[in-house]
């Protein structure tokens, strides 16, 4: 009995060890497990905070990229307001100095007052350059200086430069001679005032350094595999002072000139070339010289043009001498002024019906003006010192022309012709045609005046010969218009119907009811370039026009189509403002007809 008890007893025991082992065991795991998880938990929060703590320091530094940014953007602004600045206050003045030097060339003046006038020109010519070349500079070091690109055509490019350049060439005892390879487009695409600034930059470095020699100017194609571009190669070799191998090897960094120019103390900045290496690296292209001194310079420059399929050109090649083409262009330009100022003066009194308008804030530049336009045979003009003064007198009277500075107090010029145009559209008058006449000639300036409807822009200094061309353009000696082709309205009026109502009263009750909505939907396709839309509607509003004799409108409605077949529909823009007051001078007109 005893036995068994114990037995029992044992087996109790051994069952209560398992039991704690179990539970030991279980323990064990549970505080393992418990450790486990605080481990993860502290684990986890550390990374939480660290995840917080970076999300903290991106949002610093996004905030810091941010404020980057705006500074950056700030500061371009800044750069490009303050150019802006620069490029009008000096050119203003400037305008005055070589406007008032012209128009005192042209008076009678001795021998020695001549000299003087043209010393006070060359020396007036030579700042404008030097502004435009540290300006230039400005732009392309602050990222500015955009490429725009069109049709190249190299030959009329080297006829103009030719011409242009000429009489330096010519003062200097140099020759020039020009050779285009015959493989080059006729055609090309790129930005050719670039080209042209490099080319004439380098012709004039060629001639300022070299006397009683020659300056030539090659221009070849080269061997290119690229499809539908053409490498060209341009070079302007002279037979000048030449160059030293110390000063080649930083010709083209800002302000540097040559040991010899700065012996020789010849004007300049030493900006050009520089200027020609950055415009040359705009257009993705490489420059370089060959120069040995005392020998002569070869600039170079090669750049990518596009050119479209099966072009090509003949090559030219002639000394601009006294026999050359180049040569009898640059002399007939004085021989051509004398007539142009006749032709304005015998136009006088047919030229202003209507008195112009000239808005400048600076006394000196009215008054000049004021000269020039007399020199070029227009009396009639009003002046006024800012933009609202210029709109307060355009709201009570009507002005054949409006010459506009961009940059004046008060309200600027761009603000003034905005709000001309909207009066326009708001009376239904006719439009008057604003030049735009400032010191301020970056591109960002010129886009913002025809984007406020300006229709030409004139940068200062101004020429007689640039003021002249500009306003016969806007405003030139025409013959009246024809309204109506009263053949064709007399050929209507004939036709009687059967009741008391004639055949042109049914037609131009029609006409006026239906016009005016066609006239707005013509103006919502044109300005939405819908060029479809715009060809079928300006065609049928045409059409009727023809119909009834309705000439001028017709011949406006012509234009719009013409130029919506090219599908550029931004070149009859101008022309909308003209139709509703066309379209009611010919109802007017065709109801006084069909009461005679």
């Amino acid at each position: 009995m005893n036995q068994e008890r114990d037995e029992v007893m044992s087996n109790d025991n051994e069952e209560i060890q398992r039991l704690r082992r179990t539970v030991e065991q279980l323990s064990d795991r549970m505080i393992r497990s418990k450790e486990q998880e605080e481990r993860t938990l502290s684990a986890f929060s550390e990374m939480n905070n660290e995840l917080v703590t970076l999300q903290r320091r991106l949002a610093k530094n996004n905030a810091n990229l941010e404020l980057a940014r705006k500074q950056a953007v700030e500061s371009d602004e800044s750069k490009s307001a303050f150019m802006a600045v620069v490029s009008h206050d000096f050119r203003t003045p400037l305008n005055g100095i070589l406007g008032m030097a012209e128009l005192l060339s042209l008076s009678p003046l001795s021998e020695e007052q001549k000299n003087s006038v043209t010393v006070i020109q060359e020396a007036a010519k030579l700042l404008l350059k030097l502004i435009e070349d540290l300006l230039d500079l400005s732009k392309l070091e602050a990222g500015q200086m955009r490429l725009e690109q069109g049709e190249v055509n190299l030959q009329a490019i080297l006829d103009q430069i030719a011409q242009l350049l000429w009489p330096q060439i010519e003062k200097t005892g140099n020759r020039l001679l020009i050779d285009l390879d015959a493989e080059v487009a006729s055609v090309l695409q790129g930005d050719s005032t670039r080209i042209t600034q490099v080319l004439i930059n380098l012709i004039q470095n060629a001639n300022k350094f070299t006397t009683d020699g020659l300056v030539e100017v090659r221009v070849k194609r080269l061997k290119h595999q690229v499809h539908h571009t053409q490498l060209i190669r341009f070079e302007v070799q002279d037979t000048g002072i030449g160059i030293t191998e110390a000063d080649q090897a930083r010709l083209f960094e800002p302000y540097v000139q040559t040991e010899q120019g700065r012996a020789k103390k010849y004007e300049g900045t030493g900006l050009g070339l520089s200027i020609c290496k950055s415009l040359v690296t705009l257009m993705n292209g490489q420059i370089g010289i060959k120069s040995k001194e005392g020998q002569g310079s070869t600039f170079w420059f090669e750049i990518e043009l596009g050119v479209q399929a099966d072009q090509g050109d003949e090559s030219v090649r002639r000394p601009a001498g006294d026999d050359s083409p180049v040569h009898a262009a640059g002399q007939g330009q004085d021989d051509n002024s004398a007539p142009e100022m006749d032709s304005h003066e015998a136009n006088k009194k047919a030229e202003l019906a209507l008195p112009m308008l000239l808005a400048d804030d600076n006394a000196i530049n009215r008054q000049l003006v004021q000269l020039q336009l007399k020199k070029l045979g227009y009396t009639q003009v009003e002046c006024v010192s800012n933009g609202q003064e210029a709109l307060d007198a355009f709201r009570h009277k009507t002005y054949s022309l409006i010459l506009m500075d961009s940059m004046m107090p008060v309200m600027d010029g761009i603000e003034a012709a905005r709000q001309i145009r909207i009066i326009e559209r708001n009376e239904m008058r006719e439009t008057t045609p604003i030049i735009a006449m400032t010191g301020n000639v970056m591109k960002s300036e010129q886009e913002r005046c025809y984007e406020a409807g300006m229709n030409d822009f004139i940068g200062k200094p101004c020429t007689l010969d640039v003021l002249g061309v500009a306003i016969r353009k806007w405003h030139s000696a025409s013959k009246p218009v024809e309204i109506l082709n009263m053949n064709v309205v007399r050929e209507i009026a004939a036709l009687n119907t059967e009741g008391n109502e004639t055949l042109l009263s049914m037609l131009l009750e029609m006409y006026c009811a239906e016009t005016p909505g066609k006239i707005e939907d013509l103006r919502r396709h044109v300005v939405s370039a819908d060029h479809t839309a715009a060809v079928e509607t300006a065609h049928d509003l045409k059409s009727g026009s023809l119909s009834l004799g309705i000439s001028y409108l017709s011949n406006l409605f012509s234009q719009i189509e013409e130029q919506a077949k090219k599908e550029q529909t931004h070149l009859a823009e101008p022309l909308l403002d003209k139709l509703l007051p066309a379209y009611q001078t010919a109802c007017e007109a065709l109801r006084q007809a069909n009461a005679d």
